[in-house]
């Protein structure tokens, strides 16, 4: 009798436990969802994002380095991606026309400084400009234009975050939860842009992140701020100094190997000693002038998309906002 009592709490018991997981499942279920979410690597990010969060970056705003083919025969070019216009100033104008123009056909990259910068064009070949070069001062470094792109996609980014949190059961951090940013700069994204702030004078003012793989024109003497003829490609991580320093016209979006697996200059600065060293630029075209079957088509994550964060969380440890280049792919016709 004992027993029959024993095996029948037994029975009660494991019945309970039953009803209540039962109860419980549908939000066990949830959790284990936000769970899994949570832990899909960055290429599982990129797979699962809504295809109309992946927006197309215009043509009109690509332009195409070639080098020449490399000593094994590989073709040798680099996708250059232009700021927008509207987001940019004179810089960006010169850079267009000399493209336009043939001009930096022929020139050089000069200068290959480990983890720092691959630097190109004007110098020393001492070209004439082109007619129409525009003089940019240094307040273009800034564009409120920037600032504005930025702070509507980052209030739309949060809203969706917001709502995907509450109703689709996620777990997605803010932008400043998952990285830092130790330059006491305000930061977000803004049309697939790293876009900073800061207040000079009493006003914010907002600016291109200078990340790994940013283009930035030399300057020389203030308040000349060079024209764009000569231009350097960020290859390594700690080029935020710049930021502000010198302008930004755009990033190099795909390729930048090719600019950077080159011999280092051995002088000081990464300059190379002798000319005899100098790589010749064999062409820089805007991407819409090449024959339709070359034109180069890429898409970029959109800033608003709760996908972005999901995609610099997968990354684990993370660090500031250039850690993790924004997502860019290249697409098909």
């Amino acid at each position: 009798m004992k027993n029959n009592r024993w095996n029948m709490g037994l029975l009660v018991f494991c019945a309970l436990i039953a009803a209540n997981f039962s109860l419980t499942s549908p939000a066990l279920a949830q959790e284990e969802e936000a769970e899994e979410t949570s832990k899909l690597t960055p290429a599982e990010v990129l797979a699962a994002a809504p295809v109309e969060h992946w927006l197309p970056i215009p043509v009109s705003d690509l332009m195409v380095l070639t080098l020449p083919d490399a000593t094994d025969g590989t073709k040798r070019q680099a996708v250059i991606q232009l700021l927008p216009a509207k987001l940019s100033g004179g810089h960006v104008r010169n850079v267009r026309a000399f493209a336009r123009t043939r001009w930096w056909d022929g020139t050089k990259i000069y200068r290959v400084a480990k983890d720092f910068v691959t630097q190109f064009g004007g110098n020393p070949d001492a070209k004439k400009l082109p007619k129409g070069i525009e003089a940019v001062p240094e307040r273009e470094y800034f564009n409120a234009a920037l600032g504005a792109k930025r702070d509507a996609d980052m209030t739309a980014l949060n809203a969706a975050v917001a709502y995907s949190n509450e109703y689709l059961g996620t777990d997605i951090q803010p932008l400043m939860k998952i990285i830092y940013e130790s330059y006491g700069a305000k930061v977000g994204f803004g049309a697939g842009w790293p876009i900073g702030s800061k207040t000079v004078d009493g006003e914010v003012k907002y600016y291109p992140i200078t990340c790994r793989g940013s283009l930035s024109p030399a300057h020389y003497d203030p308040p000349d701020s060079g024209s764009g003829a000569e231009l350097s490609a960020i290859t390594g991580e700690a080029a935020r100094n710049l930021d502000t320093t010198f302008g930004m016209v755009g990033r190099v979006i795909d390729g930048l190997e090719h600019m950077q697996n080159l011999p280092l200059g051995t002088a000081p600065g990464g300059f190379y000693a002798d000319k005899s060293q100098h790589i010749e630029i064999q062409s820089i075209r805007m991407a819409y002038e090449l024959p339709l079957a070359e034109q180069p088509r890429y898409e970029y994550l959109a800033s608003y998309s709760p996908a972005l964060l999901q995609y610099i969380a997968a990354h684990g440890d993370y660090g500031n906002i250039c850690t993790v280049a924004v997502p860019i792919r290249k697409v098909s016709r």
